[in-house]
């Protein structure tokens, strides 16, 4: 792929503007036409910005400077305009921005030369009453209220699966399979898996644990329980009331996230290196 056109996206944090200033120079160098989100933009001093969710409209790659969470704000943006995103994380390692701050200029130099690898990511396609949306990670249904339990109709293609009663449910992605799903008990599932995974939150019933189905099934969650603070999360991004009686569907959609990955990180050392699985430099610890 070629770029020309190149957007940046920073978290607001005290770290962004070295690795902000860095990326633009060598884009400037290289000659790419830079377009800023509002926090690039202020951080720099710039005049000109542009909104997250219309930034793929205008780009032919993302840069995130950032975590997870700011990677997923413009996942829909670039999804629906087909281009990729490379994510370079401020802390040390991210699911989503696993790329290396340190060697941002090495990376983007691999990029815009063609050598940098994309991999292709299944994400959600949420359909309710007048949303249409799309989620990368996960969508959980779960309630405000604390001291309460609600009750949720589970179908899979149409058959009745369960009466789940309990604080919620996640439908995970491959991708979103270490986020919440995996806080709540739910398995870790390779991107290259072709599933979809649904983990109840504290269910009433003990029986009724994580399972992944194939991702060509269609998913159906109904409320069936009386209560004025129920919601749906997309991707912790979009949060969605939900009444008695209404359901939403979930399936998978028909294109892709697009992520640059890091080269010498692949998705296994990755999962051991931030779940800290003992090891070390490739070697397991005694």
């Amino acid at each position: 792929m070629e770029f020309k056109r190149v957007s940046i996206v920073c978290k607001p944090h005290k770290e962004v503007l070295k690795y902000l200033n860095k990326t633009m120079d060598f884009l400037k160098r290289k000659r790419v036409e830079i377009i800023l989100d509002e926090v690039s933009a202020e951080l720099t001093n710039h005049k000109e910005s542009i909104v997250r969710y219309e930034i793929g409209n205008k780009s032919d790659l993302i840069i995130v400077i950032g975590g997870d969470g700011t990677f997923l704000s413009v996942s829909k943006t670039a999804i629906l305009n087909n281009i990729p995103i490379a994510g370079f994380n401020l802390g040390t390692l991210g699911f989503l921005t696993e790329l290396n701050k340190e060697e941002i200029e090495q990376t983007l130099e691999e990029i815009l030369s063609g050598k940098a690898k994309i991999f292709e990511r299944k994400v959600f396609d949420f359909k309710f009453n007048k949303f249409h949306e799309i989620a990368a990670n996960d969508i959980v249904i779960t309630k405000g209220n604390i001291a309460r339990i609600i009750n949720l109709l589970l179908e899979i293609n149409g058959n009745e699966i369960t009466h789940l009663r309990g604080d919620g449910l996640i439908l995970a992605t491959p991708t979103g399979s270490t986020a919440y799903s995996l806080s709540a008990g739910g398995p870790i599932v390779s991107p290259e898996v072709n599933g979809i995974v649904i983990t109840p939150i504290c269910p009433h019933s003990l029986t009724f644990r994580p399972i992944i189905i194939p991702d060509h099934f269609k998913v159906c969650v109904t409320l069936q329980s009386k209560s004025d603070n129920v919601f749906i999360t997309l991707d912790g991004q979009k949060v969605i009331p939900i009444k008695k009686g209404e359901k939403f569907t979930v399936s998978v959609f028909d294109k892709k996230l697009k992520i640059i990955e890091n080269q010498h990180m692949d998705y296994y050392k990755l999962i051991s290196e931030k779940l800290n699985w003992g090891m070390k430099n490739g070697f397991k610890l005694d």
